[in-house]
């Protein structure tokens, strides 16, 4: 198994929408970052191009119904599944166009790995077709829960309540699994302690959580601590953290894209 071939097994594979419609940023998009698939919007094909080339093993979803015309889509199309950097790159189509020659020729004679699909009027259906894509693709690997890392994100904190007070800390990766953190001071918590009413902040988004100190580790001349959330995380929460990994991760593609 080669190194690529190694890393998507293990974290699965980013999953891109090229100039998806409205509907489908806010309807198939959101869904699938729930469901805890690495799923991103961009609009630059050209700039995409560049990016997958350090994202070996990505998806992409093409809407070919926007933006340039079908012969334009399928020259690009070709110059991406014919690049040796690219190889592994695997494209499916996304349109509204019911044309039997057109879905021929992506899935017979382009033999596109992810597929025609069609865009139905109930964007549920849609979704669940995307998501048999996804998993006939393996697209999350072994990767249980979409992760975030916050590099200097000045306002991802957290507040452990102890004696009276909080002690408050810098979220260092986060997702609906658990977070490690870093304190200024070391507060000496100890494997398996457990806490309630942890406060965490992620920009706007604020929660109140359960959480369990699942050990540590030595980061510089930092200790940093890894979290667990207890099973009594609310439904509504995950959906915020989920939410929020889905912003700051977009936020690091749309970087790369300039």
């Amino acid at each position: 198994m080669s190194e690529n071939e190694s890393s998507v097994s293990i974290c699965g594979r980013k999953v891109f929408f090229l100039n998806p419609l409205p509907p489908i940023q806010n309807i198939v998009v959101d869904e699938l970052i729930q469901r805890e698939y690495e799923a991103y919007i961009v609009n630059d094909r050209a700039a995409l191009k560049r990016v997958l080339k350090d994202s070996p093993g990505s998806i992409i979803f093409v809407d070919i119904d926007q933006v340039i015309g079908e012969k334009e889509w399928e020259s690009w199309i070709r110059e991406i599944t014919t690049s040796g950097e690219l190889q592994d790159t695997r494209i499916g189509i996304l349109t509204a166009n019911r044309n039997d020659a057109l879905q021929n020729k992506y899935t017979n004679v382009l033999h596109l790995p992810c597929g025609y699909t069609m865009i139905h009027r109930d964007l549920n259906i849609t979704t669940a077709q995307v998501v048999n894509i996804l998993n006939a693709n393996d697209a999350k690997g072994r990767r249980k829960y979409l992760r975030t890392s916050m590099g200097k994100e000045a306002l991802a904190v957290v507040n452990f309540p102890i004696g009276g007070r909080f002690i408050g800390g810098s979220i260092k990766d986060i997702s609906t699994a658990g977070f490690s953190c870093a304190f200024v001071e070391d507060p000496g918590f100890s494997k398996n302690s457990a806490f309630s009413n942890v406060q965490i902040k992620l920009k706007h988004i604020i929660l109140n959580v359960e959480a369990v100190i699942f050990g540590s580790r030595t980061e510089g001349n930092n200790k940093v601590y890894v979290a667990l959330f207890t099973d009594r995380l609310s439904p509504d929460s995950k959906v915020k953290i989920r939410k929020y990994i889905q912003s700051n991760l977009q936020e690091k593609v749309d970087a790369l894209m300039v």
